[in-house]
């Protein structure tokens, strides 16, 4: 009688522990709605996440001039520790995070392919850590920006010239710029990708807090208006590599 009392309870024993492993692997869900923010020589990365485990340690963030991404061998170590994961963190609830790639060299007009994942410590299996797979890569490529002022109504971009006019309520697209525009903004990242290249027109409306998008049939650049005849630009020397800037 006392053998299968203990039977039972050595079987309540290891059937809780496998069902608590089980828990916490399962906890790490994997970060999503990922997004790549082009800046001057500078990526950031969006996404959405909340790890409810207790052991979760923060995120490894991935930066490579090609899809072929091997975890965790290719994640980003912490600058100061050498360690993983790339940035530290514990938070327990659904929130969207926003941060700049850290340690590693972007250079301007060159592609990449960037992914975040969930990581944490846990001894008790045997690779003594928790990674979530990689379920998204995104591409981008870092490029100049700046802020100007308009002057004489001509929508300058350093290097390249003057894309567009601005006439009365019009802008016009100075040949051989195409524009596009994407409405009101306030975010000068909130639109990074065109999905729509046959779009361009001569013309668009004029509006403060406005996004316009150019096109050469070459290059993009974008420009958010301003208020006092301010405005943020972005170039991107090749859109056949990726139609975002």
């Amino acid at each position: 009688m006392k053998k299968i009392f203990l039977l039972i309870v050595f079987s309540i024993f290891f059937s809780s522990c496998a069902e608590e492993l089980v828990t916490i692997i399962d906890e790490y869900n994997m970060p999503y709605e990922i997004k790549a923010i082009p800046g001057d020589s500078k990526v950031s990365v969006e996404f959405w996440s909340g790890i409810l485990a207790s052991d979760f340690a923060g995120f490894n963030l991935y930066a490579k001039t090609s899809e072929d991404i091997i975890q965790i061998d290719d994640a980003i170590l912490d600058a100061s520790t050498q360690t993983l994961p790339t940035i530290k963190g514990t938070n327990h609830t659904r929130t969207n995070f926003i941060m700049e790639i850290p340690n590693y060299s972007f250079q301007n007009g060159t592609k990449y392919f960037i992914t975040v994942t969930a990581y944490g410590t846990n001894e008790l299996i045997e690779e003594k850590y928790i990674e979530t797979k990689i379920s998204t890569v995104v591409p981008v490529i870092p490029r100049p920006e700046g802020t100007e002022t308009i002057v004489g109504d001509s929508i300058n971009v350093t290097g390249v010239g003057t894309v567009a006019v601005r006439n009365g309520n019009m802008i016009n697209a100075s040949a051989p710029w195409k524009v596009q525009y994407f409405g009101y903004q306030t975010n000068f990242n909130s639109v990074v990708v065109v999905t729509n290249m046959n779009g361009f027109d001569d013309n668009a409306p004029y509006l403060v807090n406005g996004l316009y998008i150019f096109y050469n049939n070459t290059a993009l650049v974008k420009v958010l208006v301003g208020a006092n005849d301010s405005y943020q630009w972005a170039y991107q020397a090749d859109a056949a590599s990726w139609n975002g800037v």
